[in-house]
């Protein structure tokens, strides 16, 4: 998804050969009159409008809005050019909004935090900021750039995690199959032929008994356990105890940690050199970093930023989530003017940590895996075979 192949030149000129018969359509929340729609239609859009925007798409259209705004095309025909470049069905509702809005006198900004589960208050912060100064083009390339990190850094953690989960995903289907209906089978065998059986084989008989019996139980105990779970952690009591648990668990704690730490100092870099001010740029911070125990330190910096202090110094008072080479090194761009510039530099670091994290966890998790799974297989299969070989010494 890029420029290479259309210039700016083309794009405006498929704009015009559109512009006639989207004047006379009246846009109502990103679609047109609501009234005029069958109920299939309303359905069909009630789900589109609930359908994730990803970050890469994010990204591709602050990357496109800053070619075109660079390039000297006016905002109004920018939006309306990429109402018609994005894919999602969603983001092109939303791209189709915010076109109207502009048309009709309001700011992008404005329109934009109309749409809090599409552009948080970084983005809308930015913008804001590009409107006041007038670098908005500057300002967005910078922003795509922070979303593209992000999205980059959001596809290492997901790659390494996929392994482990798809494992142990089928590790539980195949001892399901197993207790379901292979033991089951093989129990009438074991009891007619009058061996003793182990401790271990009777274990897992009496396992597949009740796993065959009261599978329904079993159903609806974890799904209350998942509804109490989701519950408990949408809790503000919950929230804190969960984050914290996740920054604290092994090997995983750590990789959680950095990667929060290279995304917040990206955007931190971001929302200064857009000219925010420290105390909103830290407000944003708290609500996008994503973890209930960071968002309450960087509130806590922010009024202690309010009442005079570095932020430097007192980020250094949570070692735990600001570890020293970041206070240092803000520290250091506080005293030379420079804080973006040096939580950029900080930022490309700890993105560097996590890529290390990473495959570090992967060549952790691989053996843990394989030796779980042996043990799972090892315990099935001497819990068959004992009485087998016991059987088949009796009749020798």
């Amino acid at each position: 998804m890029d420029l290479k192949d259309k210039s700016i030149d083309d794009l405006l000129r498929q704009l015009n050969q559109k512009e006639g018969k989207s004047k006379d359509e009246k846009v109502v929340y990103g679609v047109y009159d609501s009234n005029k729609q069958s109920a299939w239609v309303k359905a069909n859009d009630f789900l589109v409008d609930r359908s994730r925007i990803s970050l890469r798409e994010k990204s591709y259209f602050f990357h496109l809005t800053a070619v075109m705004l660079d390039a000297g095309v006016p905002i109004l025909k920018t939006l309306q050019v990429l109402k018609n470049k994005v894919e999602s069905p969603h983001f092109k509702r939303v791209v189709n909004t915010l076109a109207y809005d502009v048309e009709h006198g309001k700011k992008l900004s404005d329109a934009m935090s109309k749409f809090p589960s599409v552009f948080d208050d970084a983005e809308v912060g930015v913008v804001k900021s590009g409107e006041s100064i007038g670098n908005m083009s500057q300002l967005l390339f910078k922003l795509s750039k922070q979303l593209e990190s992000s999205y980059r850094l959001y596809l290492k953690v997901k790659g390494a995690m996929i392994y482990p989960i798809t494992v142990f995903i089928a590790l539980i289907f195949a001892m399901w199959i197993v207790l379901t209906f292979i033991i089951p089978k093989i129990q009438d065998f074991f009891t007619e032929s009058g061996v003793e059986l182990p401790w271990l084989t009777l274990a897992v008989l009496r396992l597949s008994n009740f796993v065959s019996t009261y599978w329904w139980l079993m159903a609806i105990v974890v799904l209350f356990l998942f509804a109490a779970w989701s519950f408990y952690v949408n809790t503000k009591f919950g929230r804190v105890r969960w984050d914290r648990f996740k920054l604290n668990m092994p090997i995983f704690g750590e990789l959680i940690r950095k990667s929060i730490l290279s995304r917040l100092l990206r955007l931190l870099s971001v929302l200064v050199n857009a000219g925010l001010p420290i105390n909103k740029t830290l407000e944003i911070l708290a609500g996008a970093s994503g973890n209930a125990l960071y968002a309450m330190k960087l509130r806590d910096v922010q009024d202690e930023v309010e009442n005079g202090e570095k932020v430097s110094e007192s980020m250094a008072t949570a070692p735990f989530l600001f570890p020293e080479t970041v206070t240092q090194m803000l520290q250091i761009g506080e005293q030379s003017a420079g804080l973006g510039k040096s939580s950029d530099k900080v930022a490309d670091h700890y993105e560097t940590e996590v890529e290390h994290a990473v495959k570090n966890m992967t060549t952790i998790l691989e053996p843990v895996v394989i030796v779980i799974v042996g043990l799972a297989v090892a315990v099935v299969a001497l819990a068959i075979l004992g009485p087998i070989f016991s059987l088949s010494d009796i009749v020798a």
